[in-house]
């Protein structure tokens, strides 16, 4: 089985996050594994993990943000 990470540069968030987003649609339309490999790293996602999975690519996008200069703005409320 092929690295989902083929051809990418995984120094690059940017370029990451994507790819691990895919991987959680897979597991979200109900596969049981989504095979993760890159060089020495191996790990194999299983639904069990999606929120670990989640966790890493908010940050992932985050870092993509600090990278390019465009950060996450968030609404503020007011009230009375």
């Amino acid at each position: 089985m092929a690295s989902i990470f083929e051809g990418i540069d995984t120094t690059n968030p940017c370029l990451v996050w994507p790819v691990l987003q895919s991987a959680l649609y897979k597991l979200a339309a109900g596969e049981t594994e989504v095979r993760v490999r890159h060089e020495d790293f191996d790990v194999a996602v299983q639904p069990a993990n999606q929120k670990d999975l989640e966790r890493l690519i908010t940050q992932l996008k985050a870092e993509c943000g600090r990278k390019n200069g465009t950060q996450a703005r968030f609404a503020m409320r007011g009230g009375f």
